[in-house]
């Protein structure tokens, strides 16, 4: 399981990790075809032979059972790979979080600094100021 909040590259990684396996497969659930089939057959959408690669999990959280159910079938190690922007284990709806069953990596997004390749000083800035540190409206805008 890949988790993180929106936009730091979940997909992205989860993509490339998927082109590496031969007859890899993908649902992304924020596509509503691919949500509408997972939650109206989830044990049929589970069932592969090779990496199978489900994401925004947390759309559909009745794949959960689906997927330990296989599993619990067949142990053999990384034939899931999940992604979502939402902690699985704080959804009040989940059925079964796979303990013993799933690692989760936790996909942290990039600072300013790491994005230009150049140091951005604002965690040193953050300890520095503690509460007194200010940004003032309209100093920055969103592509800032």
């Amino acid at each position: 399981m890949v988790n993180g909040a929106r936009q730091t590259g979940k997909s992205t990684l989860a993509r490339l990790v998927l082109g590496s396996a031969p007859r890899g497969t993908a649902y992304f659930l924020d596509d509503a075809a691919a949500r509408e089939a997972a939650q109206s057959d989830p044990m049929s959408l589970v069932r592969h032979d090779s990496l199978l690669l489900i994401d925004e999990i947390q759309r559909v959280p009745e794949l959960m059972l689906a997927i330990k159910f296989e599993v619990d079938r067949d142990p053999r190690p990384g034939r899931f790979l999940l992604t979502g922007s939402a902690r699985l284990l704080g959804l009040r709806d989940l059925p079964d979080a796979l303990p013993g069953r799933l690692e989760t990596i936790e996909l942290w997004p990039l600072s300013q600094g790491e994005i230009d390749g150049a140091p951005d000083g604002f965690v040193d800035a953050a300890f520095r100021s503690g509460p007194e540190l200010r940004i003032e409206p309209g100093w920055l805008t969103r592509a800032d």
